[in-house]
């Protein structure tokens, strides 16, 4: 059985200012206002699209235009942060944040398609500028606390994305337009993130972290394949972007197919089926709080293995399951499998050298898994029909967990 490696006395970069668990509540809250303001004008998309005539393929469009934004930006957003350190780049994004949903406001005042693809793109490449630095501190966070902690953050995105849904519901349902409740977006981004930029930037060690996370036992990169390709190229990035491309594929899935399925399968009306993705969501948040207890138990690499295997029972069970209440436990257990995988990698690519940069090249792989997955995945549907399509993505996961066994001399 491999153990996850003894975090606890690190020694602290010279310079340090910020305690771990002052570090642990600065990334905690940068999760939360991230998740929170994602779905609360998520929730709105009909509303966006009803305002400036945008059909079914024009807000598709609209929604590709926000995924351009976070895949250009990504493996910029790896370089800078090592170079300039995390602090600054989440600086920058929020700044990218209130500029985006800005210009959403206007765009939507003005009734502009073509400001609004373009406040898209901005809004897609602020996020990429966020998730890249977030991973980035919170492996640090990790490191300063002495134990598992990152499937926590994802754990209060998830909580804090949930209140931000049920919140801009409300706003819909007292008659609060999209474009002022993104002006107040613009407004909470300038507020709280910046609030946890100069929490931030207070800790001068933070502005060299990206370079010295690694610890001094990370092994280099090979010089012939960094010159070819970077870490975009090298094996644990292969190995883990597999990992990360699997549990972001199911997750994607369970949130814009398990429904539908339902539905087809199951006879069920559209408010019971909605409740299979609650179950799902829920099972997958309470994985993430206690989660950390289980790989520093298991170890990373057995994790991996186990959330891909969990998650693909999961999967295969909701599909082929005859009545509701086995779908509802196939749905729970999917949502367990899905808890860990993505943190848990994004810690191992922090530990093998140019954190930054490898966090973005695997992170990489799940916007990429966001943004082919449901798309394909309706493809597939049309020709072999829903369950097996969504059940094909229990293949994808088997890979994953061959790829987790494989990660584990990295691990």
């Amino acid at each position: 059985m491999t153990s996850a490696p003894d975090l606890r006395g690190a020694p602290e970069a010279p310079g340090t200012t910020t305690g771990p668990w002052r570090l642990r509540a600065l990334v905690l809250a940068a999760y939360c206002v991230n998740g929170f303001s994602l779905s609360a004008w998520n929730v709105r998309l009909p509303a966006i699209a009803d305002q400036v005539g945008l059909d079914a393929g024009g807000l598709g469009r609209f929604l590709m235009a926000n995924a351009v934004g976070t895949l250009i930006t990504i493996p910029l957003a790896g370089r800078w942060v090592q170079r300039a350190g995390a602090p600054r780049a989440y600086a920058a994004a929020t700044v990218g944040f209130v500029a985006a949903y800005a210009g959403l406001a206007a765009a939507l005042h003005a009734r502009s398609v073509v400001g609004l693809l373009a406040a898209a793109v901005v809004h897609g490449a602020a996020f990429a500028l966020t998730n890249v630095p977030q991973a980035v501190l919170g492996t640090e966070s990790e490191r300063r606390v002495g134990r598992t902690i990152l499937p926590q953050f994802h754990a209060a995105y998830s909580i804090a994305a949930a209140g931000g849904a049920a919140l801009g519901g409300l706003a819909a349902a007292v008659g609060l337009g999209p474009a002022p409740q993104l002006l107040l977006l613009a407004a909470l981004a300038a507020l709280t993130r910046g609030a946890v930029s100069l929490g931030l930037r207070r800790d001068a060690s933070l502005h060299v972290r990206a370079v010295r996370i690694d610890g001094p036992g990370a092994a280099a990169p090979p010089a012939s394949r960094s010159r070819r390709g970077g870490v975009w190229l090298e094996t644990p990035t292969l190995l883990l972007g597999t990992v990360v491309f699997g549990a972001a594929l199911s997750e994607g899935a369970a949130n814009n197919w398990m429904a539908p399925l339902a539905v087809a399968e199951l006879g069920v009306d559209e408010g019971r089926a909605a409740m299979f993705v609650s179950v799902f969501l829920v099972a997958q948040t309470a994985g993430r709080l206690v989660g950390g207890l289980l790989v520093d138990r298991l170890g990373r690499s057995a994790t991996l293995v186990t959330s891909a295997l969990v998650s693909a029972f999961g999967v295969v069970a909701f599909t082929v399951a005859p009545v509701s209440w086995l779908a509802w436990g196939g749905a729970a257990v999917w949502g367990l499998g899905a808890a860990l995988a993505v943190p848990v990698a994004v810690s191992i690519a922090a530990a093998q050298g140019r954190a930054a940069e490898r966090i973005a090249a695997v992170t990489s792989l799940s916007s990429l898994a966001n943004v082919v997955g449901p798309p394909l995945i309706g493809s597939a549907a049309d020709l072999v029909g829903l369950p097996w399509a969504v059940g094909a993505v229990a293949v994808v996961l088997g890979a994953g967990a061959v790829a987790g066994r494989a990660a584990r001399r990295f691990a």
